[in-house]
């Protein structure tokens, strides 16, 4: 499996929008990160995004599943 890391990050002192979540998630779509994917982030102490990444699996393999 082929990962690609998908990373998005605000400016330094600076937080992110949701203009620039929108373009992490159409970068991380185009990329080939399925919808079930765990997104990564780094938030401020007051809870502001600062940064966020994703593994995309380029070789479009889904996901493994537990199944209950």
């Amino acid at each position: 499996m082929a990962l690609k890391k998908v990373e998005h990050a605000a400016p330094k002192k600076q937080f992110m929008t949701l203009a620039d979540l929108e373009a992490f998630v159409e970068d991380a779509k185009r990329s080939g990160a399925a919808g079930d994917v765990v997104v990564v982030a780094t938030v401020s102490f007051s809870g502001k995004l600062q940064k966020i990444s994703v593994e995309a699996d380029t070789t479009g393999a889904s996901r493994p599943t537990l199944d209950k």
